[in-house]
């Protein structure tokens, strides 16, 4: 008998989740079988495998051979990494992908892929959880804004590791000023809610705004949503400082790429 399964939260652990919309062509292509889901008990967004008329005794054997799949792939790149570093480092010279900004983009995307899957699979224990947490924290601090992100958000949900308003907000600023839409998203909600930032509704909307011009269809809805409780002065700023810091983004960009 098949039945439509609902994911747990990878934040709060809550199954009390509706299916969300995709952001763009592009994530939706980049993610196959997966489906994006919202939180209704701590409004986080986050993918999940799709529900479509599934048995739902599958769900977890379908993500444990997932993240087994993942981690397999992390310690074959590892030890291609190790080879590499044996061949062609000086000698008593080390590195680390994790502590270094330059380290490959697909090793450290896949260190996020194999930790958010982890976290996804909350039938695999709290050691799994603190290990996928370790992951999430060097591809983080490697430079994944999607790992920004998601660490932001188990800071300021406090669901995994303790609760830090601080850091959740240093986390997601640095996603949301390296150009991530959803980084962009979360922080200005914590804009909005004054959670580990200053209660800002103008900056609040800046930020949403500026997630709407990327296409994020949650930044369209939140900048919309946020805009009737500014009165005229206020929306005429916030429209203002909107456009600068898109213009100053645009402007750092293109020198970056000289």
């Amino acid at each position: 008998m098949s039945t439509r399964a609902h994911p747990a939260c990878p934040a709060c652990g809550s199954t009390d989740c509706r299916r969300s919309r995709w952001r763009s062509h592009e994530e939706h292509a980049g993610h196959p079988g997966l489906h994006p889901w919202r939180c209704l008990a701590c409004d986080q967004r986050f993918l999940a495998p799709d529900d479509a008329l599934r048995p739902r005794s599958r769900w977890p054997l379908v993500v444990g051979i997932l993240s087994a799949l993942l981690l397999l792939g992390i310690g074959i790149a590892s030890v291609r990494m190790l080879n590499l570093d044996e061949s062609g480092d000086a000698p008593g010279e080390t590195r680390s992908a994790a502590a270094e900004p330059s380290a490959p983009a697909d090793a450290l995307d896949a260190r996020f892929r194999a930790a958010r899957a982890a976290l996804l699979d909350t039938a695999r224990g709290r050691e799994v959880s603190a290990s996928a947490v370790s992951q999430l924290r060097e591809a983080a601090e490697g430079g994944h804004t999607g790992a920004m992100v998601l660490l932001g958000k188990l800071y300021r949900s406090g669901i995994g590791m303790p609760q830090n308003y601080e850091l959740a907000a240093r986390w997601l600023n640095q996603a949301a000023h390296a150009g991530d839409p959803e980084g962009m998203v979360e922080f200005g909600r914590l804009h909005r809610s004054g959670i580990g930032v200053e209660r800002d509704a103008v900056q609040a909307y800046v930020w949403f705004n500026r997630a709407a011009a990327l296409l994020n269809m949650d930044g369209v809805q939140e900048r919309d949503s946020i805009a009737v409780k500014l009165d005229a002065d206020e929306l005429r700023r916030a429209q203002a400082l909107s456009l600068e810091a898109a213009e100053e983004a645009a402007r750092q960009a293109a020198e970056r790429s000289r």
